[in-house]
């Protein structure tokens, strides 16, 4: 029931954070400050924390999805139509994310380790997240 409870808490931030910037660019790209902005975050990450990135992103992505299966949820999400923009923001993210693998040489894989549900790598604060992942080892 817990992880229920961080997956509808971050339905409920997403949805307040997008209410406040529903925007599209003239090629109708949906949230084009944020994707310029995740992209920012990206290029500053370590390998760790990209490989920590990919398993976070699939992780929400099904999270969203999920939300379409349940009427509470979808509700928390802000309807069909807001979950629709989160699901494809998701999406452009995992692209991006493909792309910065890709320019670094570099093969994503979903790890086993864990993540924090509302936290990409750049704000991960926990200390054992962060050791299990090697974000400050850098040797790797």
């Amino acid at each position: 029931m817990s992880q229920l409870r961080e997956i509808m808490q971050k339905l409920g931030r997403s949805r307040q954070l997008a209410s406040s910037d529903e925007q599209t660019s003239d090629a109708g790209v949906p949230f084009p400050e944020q994707l310029k902005d995740y992209q920012s975050q990206l290029e500053r990450c370590s390998t760790p924390m990209l490989r920590y990135e990919w398993t976070w992103l699939q992780q929400h992505l099904e999270d969203l999805e999920l939300c379409g299966n349940n009427p509470e949820m979808l509700n928390v999400a802000g309807g069909e139509a807001h979950l629709s923009r989160l699901i494809l923001q998701a999406r452009r993210c995992l692209e991006l994310l493909g792309q910065t693998f890709e320019q670094r040489g570099l093969a994503p894989i979903r790890e086993t380790r864990s993540v924090v549900s509302g936290e990409h790598a750049w704000e991960v604060s926990n200390s054992t997240i962060r050791d299990q992942w090697g974000f400050d080892d850098l040797s790797r």
